[in-house]
């Protein structure tokens, strides 16, 4: 590619609205513009790198599998057969035609992958079938602040493969897993792992990124998430229990300090209303209740938790600030964290205004349902063995979505097995976010002047400068080596500009195209200068540059 026919408008500082690194090389290297708030169109250069991941992506992950393309524009019936029109909530676009019909702008592509495959794919000889595609995806993100790291519309690698069980699944998610790894070891990318119930997760980690994560060797967990293991107030001997008057005691420091005990001895509730049910959950006075650990383990949506009314407060038989566990109604549901449940002679409210009660014991004065873990978690806090947690945050890249067949139950989507009987598919689903990727490779591979791009990344393999185009020894000899290479099969940005040999020289070293050439004032003696970017130049013949170039490729 000549550079003269090219569309290459570089900046030379980061643009204003840039938030992180990766989106500040994108816009100098003229690989992306802004269009709106995490919506960004892409310039020549970038469409060029984002084929060259794509291209490498689809080798490593989806290798043997076949290209469909879906629709983008996906109808309701099509989300409420799979239960997520709703349930997906507010990150999903939702939209209109002319006679009111609604329509999803697809955030991802499972509903559309078996939709493909219903009443088509129809026996256990037919599978496995892995299907994939690229395309983009929508998400109607609340506040994107990882610039391509959470573009509200992506460029997206999908695919899924159809199979009769889990155990038959098994070996494609592992060995997707470990192709994941390398994929992007091998592009120096730091990145972390997180388990859920349904997938893996890998994250992209730096530092002002939108999800919060916390690690320990190698388990990484979101933040909110993380198991913790708590340190205990010491033992005691169990008192007898009697209720205090505690008049002003706005806060859970005001009430220990006023009963003279440590914060860790007081359990404090948290009054809530899920889904229409009173829930009061008890957790140490020291510490804050997770409503993602709690939403976890009562495998709710956590936008369904929201306080509870002092009206109900009062049916369930409290008082708003007092509530305790005990004398409660039969109707609350009484929820305490373990820890609660090995504190001795704890602080508790006395479900009465300014009382609360004190030398309770679980166990002897109430019992409860324990949940296991449904703390905040804190810097400074370690894992329940006792390791150190490092805190972070990141970016989605990648999924492999564990073997199930829950979507294809909800859709009534099955096949007929070999005892003759309908079943629904099992599904396993691999899905590269290379928006993200894109960001996650710049971030990992640039200095103080661009990008810098190791061989076999970058758009280009070779940068020739001619560093004066108007003379015409220069222009020929640039040319002439342009073509060698060209017909060798390497791809080169000729830069052939008439502009300044400064510019052209700051230009390629934004690009981080990795091996240079320069057409300059040797050339009349049959001599290039030849470098890889970032070290000296050496000077060569234009069959010792081929050789050179041949050799750092191969």
């Amino acid at each position: 590619m000549k550079l003269s026919h090219y569309y290459l408008p570089t900046l030379r500082e980061e643009p204003a609205e840039a938030v992180t690194r990766a989106h500040g090389l994108m816009a100098r290297s003229a690989m992306a513009r802004m269009t709106g708030v995490g919506v960004y169109s892409l310039l020549p250069y970038g469409v060029e790198m984002m084929e060259k991941l794509q291209e490498e992506i689809i080798r490593a992950l989806f290798e043997g599998g076949l290209k469909v393309s879906t629709s983008r524009l996906q109808p309701r019936a099509l989300w409420e057969a799979s239960g997520r029109w709703d349930s997906y909530g507010s990150n999903m676009y939702k939209v209109a035609d002319r006679y009111y019909r609604q329509a999803a702008l697809a955030p991802e592509s499972e509903e559309a992958f078996l939709n493909l495959v219903s009443g088509e794919l129809k026996s256990y000889k037919q599978l496995p079938l892995f299907l994939y595609e690229v395309e983009k995806e929508f998400n109607n993100i609340e506040k994107p602040k990882a610039g391509f790291g959470d573009a509200r519309e992506a460029n997206v690698i999908d695919g899924y493969e159809f199979n009769t069980s889990i155990e038959e699944s098994e070996g494609f998610y592992l060995e997707k897993i470990e192709r994941a790894k390398s994929l992007l070891d091998g592009w120096d990318i730091s990145y972390k792992i997180v388990e859920t119930d349904d997938a893996f997760i890998f994250y992209g980690t730096g530092e002002g990124y939108p999800v919060e994560l916390a690690w320990c060797g190698e388990k990484s967990f979101y933040k909110d998430l993380a198991p913790i293991g708590y340190a205990l107030p010491s033992a005691e001997e169990p008192l007898e229990r009697e209720d205090i008057h505690t008049p002003d005691a706005a806060t859970i420091k005001d009430l220990a300090e006023m009963i003279g005990v440590e914060p860790a001895r007081c359990a404090k509730a948290v009054d809530l209303n899920i889904n229409g049910d009173a829930v009061f959950v008890f957790v140490p006075g020291d510490r804050d209740l997770s409503l993602k650990k709690l939403a976890a383990y009562l495998k709710v949506d956590e936008e369904a938790i929201d306080m509870l009314d002092e009206e109900t407060i009062s049916e369930m038989g409290s008082f708003p600030g007092f509530t305790g566990p005990i004398g409660l109604s039969e109707k609350a549901r009484i929820i305490v964290d373990r820890s609660v449940t090995k504190i001795d002679n704890m602080v508790v409210g006395a479900n009465r205004v300014d009382y609360h009660r004190k030398n309770v014991n679980y166990g002897r004065d109430f019992e409860a349902e324990i949940a296991e873990d449904l703390l905040s978690v804190e810097e400074g806090d370690e894992t329940p063995e006792g390791e150190a947690y490092t805190f972070g945050t990141g970016f989605e890249l990648l999924r492999v979505k564990k073997p199930g067949d829950g979507f294809a139950k909800s859709m009534k989507v099955q096949f007929i097995n070999e005892s003759g009987k309908e079943a629904p598919f099992v599904t396993t689903g691999v899905s590269a976010r290379v928006t993200s990727i894109m960001a996650a490779v710049l971030e990992a591979h640039h200095d103080d002047k661009g990008l810098n791009f190791p061989v076999g990344l970058s758009p280009y393999d070779v940068a020739i400068t001619i560093a004066n185009a108007k003379k015409e020894d220069q222009l020929e000899g640039g040319l002439q080596l342009y073509r060698a290479l060209k017909e060798k099969g390497i791809s080169v940005l000729l830069d052939d500009r008439n502009e300044r040999a400064g510019v052209k020289y700051n230009d390629r070293d934004l690009l981080g195209i990795p091996l240079q050439v320069t057409a300059g004032k040797d050339i009349g003696e049959g001599l290039y200068e030849c470098k890889r970017r970032g070290e000296e130049a050496e000077k060569l013949p234009l069959t010792g540059v081929v050789d050179f170039i041949t050799d750092a490729l191969s």
